[in-house]
Parts: structure tokens; C-alpha cells; sequence
């Protein structure tokens, strides 16, 4: 694999991660739509112009909880697959390096202020340490 392929197979999990806080706002978004529409219909039975509004609302709320479940199990496995293969890396400061980019998402500057090293050695630490990662031809 290539450095940029190494790259983005690391970052499977932040955009798994990203995907799930996606779910989670549309479902937030859901359920308050919901409420309005319990509250428009004034807990009368086919009250307004839509009886069958909350009904959708809440099957859309049921089907975006579900494909939030499946997110969060892909969110664990990649987290797993990421932190499997980093820690394949013998170097520890190599695995803080990759485990607080790519697991915690934290940026250069802020790795290296954890670190208490300059932005340029994170950098360094970092290409080092993908360049010596063993993902494998076919990765999971």
C-alpha cells in the first residue's frame, strides 16, 4: 500500500465516527419534528390535514435508529481494525502518534502540545510511523 492508501484506511474510523454523529443529529431533528406534530394534532385521533403524519414520523425515527445501530457497530469494528494495526507498530511513541490522530482525531499542534514536542517531530513521528505500518493487501 501506498502512504495515501495507508492514510485513508487510517482515517475509516473518523469517517465512521463522523457518519455517526450525522445519524444522531437527523434523529435528533426527527424526533423533534415529531413532538411538533404530536402537538399540532392536540391528542386528538385524525385530528389536522395528515392523521398519518406522526405514524411516518415515528417509522422514520424507527429505521434512522436502526441504520444508527449498524453505525455504531461499524464505529467499534473499525476502531478495533485501526488499533490492531497500530499497535503492530513497535515504537511507542509511534502508536501515541497514530492512536491520538487517528482514534482521538486530535490535530498536529495539539499531539505535539500532549507530547511535549515541536509540530515538525509530530510530523516527522507521523510519516515515519505509517511508512511502517503492516495493513495487508486486503484489509478488513
Amino acid at each position: 500500500m501506498t502512504y495515501e492508501q495507508k492514510i485513508r484506511w487510517l482515517g475509516q474510523y473518523g469517517a465512521a465516527v463522523r457518519k455517526e454523529r450525522l445519524l444522531e443529529s437527523e434523529l435528533e431533528m426527527m424526533r423533534s419534528a415529531a413532538e411538533r406534530v404530536t402537538a399540532c394534532l392536540g391528542g386528538t385521533p385524525g385530528a389536522g390535514p395528515d392523521p398519518d403524519r406522526l405514524p411516518r414520523a415515528v417509522e422514520k425515527i424507527d429505521d434512522t435508529r436502526k441504520k444508527l445501530a449498524r453505525q455504531v457497530e461499524e464505529c467499534v469494528a473499525c476502531r478495533v481494525r485501526v488499533l490492531r494495526v497500530v499497535a503492530g507498530v513497535e515504537a511507542p511513541d509511534v502508536q501515541e502518534v497514530l492512536r491520538r490522530r487517528y482514534i482521538l482525531g486530535q490535530t498536529y499542534p495539539e499531539i505535539a502540545d500532549a507530547m511535549n514536542v515541536v509540530v515538525r517531530r509530530v510530523y516527522q513521528i507521523h510519516r515515519a510511523g505509517v511508512m511502517a505500518l503492516d495493513i495487508g493487501e486486503n484489509p478488513s
